[in-house]
């Protein structure tokens, strides 16, 4: 079942400051905004401190919804006024299209367990924050009252019923890991300059390795590459230095998928290696005749006509190597990411490392929180591999006592 008709559309505004704040319009991207979402937007979303992409994610969900109650002819001021929420049929129908594809063409038969949730909270919440302006203005406090048990009741129900999202509780295969130790030698390998089964053109050979080897050497994410600048760079002293740094809104970057990093602002200290294929990198990036409009941009990373690299030219990187090589299908900037992660876990177990303070400097390497719990989900490969060497050792322990 695909999600049918949207009614809606995003389009971006940017304001003064540089902010791209995205809205929630009728029909086309020319339309006119749809007057209480863009409250909802700026009240709601972007006052969470959303990035722009989650916003999008969410606005993209909250159209679907509006076109749910419009084919319906739900009315939620007039069902807030009559105390008549959405019946539990109704939530089941909700929470079945926010499980469906959008485009009928698709080949998938439900979407992600993550995207189906987003997008179910997302109505249920946009329900709810409309609801209570209009309970807020009923003069009679028993009128308001029942209204306000019915909206708790509404609430019941809707979880009852909500799609879920297993989160990073299992351990099951379909989620993303690294990289098996020979797909890992082969990557390090095609990726250099000159190898022959390197699948970039010969111009293309230094950019790619000074990318593909800092996504691999720091595990880094897409925007903090693509944000990255020449002046967050400190090849000169030993160890070299690279910066990472959130800039949200930064007026130096046109691109129509802005590259934001999403985590904490750090220094990392950058290998002999790594440090080199930048400065290479650098280097060649200086030659107008190959990257015509480098000079005129900050970025260290950019495209063939000089410009900061895209998010979709990344990827492209990435497929051209997986067309190439079959064996690395599975690989993506963030499987390199999660490489990272199960290296880190297998070096600090062969290290002796005290579990906390490897744990916190696993948190700022990666610019997580300190309350993240992203270590045990980046980890979980190499967590089960670890394990699963302990279960072996105990259940040869077991066997040799009853010998």
């Amino acid at each position: 079942m695909e999600c049918g008709v949207n009614l809606f559309s995003i389009r971006e505004v940017r304001l003064d400051g540089g902010e791209r704040v995205p809205l929630l319009v009728e029909g086309g991207p020319l339309g006119l905004p749809v007057q209480g979402a863009l409250q909802y937007t700026l009240t709601k979303l972007r006052a969470r401190g959303l990035r722009r992409k989650s916003i999008r994610e969410r606005l993209d969900a909250l159209g679907l919804a509006l076109s749910f109650l419009s084919g319906r002819g739900v009315d939620v001021v007039a069902r807030t006024v009559s105390q008549a929420f959405l019946s539990l049929e109704e939530l089941v129908t909700l929470a079945d299209l926010c499980r469906a594809p959008k485009k009928a063409t698709s080949r998938k038969q439900i979407v992600s367990s993550g995207l189906a949730a987003v997008r179910y909270a997302t109505a249920i919440d946009f329900i709810v924050w409309t609801a209570e302006p209009v309970i807020a203005r009923i003069s009679t406090p028993q009128s308001r009252e029942a209204t306000n048990l019915a909206l708790q009741q509404f609430r019941r129900r809707a979880r009852s019923v909500a799609p879920r999202d297993p989160g990073n509780a299992s351990h099951i295969d379909g989620e993303r890991h690294g990289l098996p130790e020979d797909e890992r030698e082969l990557f390090l390998k095609v990726i250099r300059p000159g190898d022959p089964c390197n699948p970039y053109s010969a111009s293309k050979q230094i950019r790619n390795y000074a990318l593909l080897l800092l996504a691999f050497k720091l595990g880094a994410r897409s925007g903090e590459i693509r944000g990255l600048k020449k002046a967050d760079l400190n090849l000169d002293c030993i160890p070299a230095e690279l910066f990472i740094v959130p800039r949200h809104n930064d007026a130096d970057d046109p691109r129509l998928d802005p590259a934001a990093a999403k985590t904490n602002g750090r220094m990392l200290y950058v290998d002999a290696e790594l440090a080199d294929a930048l400065q290479r990198w650098l280097k060649d990036r200086s030659v107008r005749a190959s990257w015509p409009r480098a000079n005129r941009n900050p970025y260290v990373f950019v495209n063939r006509y000089g410009d900061a690299i895209e998010g979709r030219g990344y990827r492209k990187i990435i497929e051209t190597l997986r067309a190439r090589h079959p064996v690395l299908s599975t690989l993506c900037h963030h499987v390199l990411r999660h490489d990272w992660n199960d290296r880190w876990v297998l070096m600090i177990e062969d290290d002796g490392i005290e579990f906390e303070k490897a744990r916190q400097e696993q948190l700022y390497a990666m610019g997580w929180s300190n309350k993240s719990k992203m270590p045990q989900r980046y980890g979980k490969q190499a967590i089960a591999k670890s394990a699963n060497s302990r279960i072996l050792k105990l259940q040869k322990q077991s066997g040799e006592s009853y010998e």
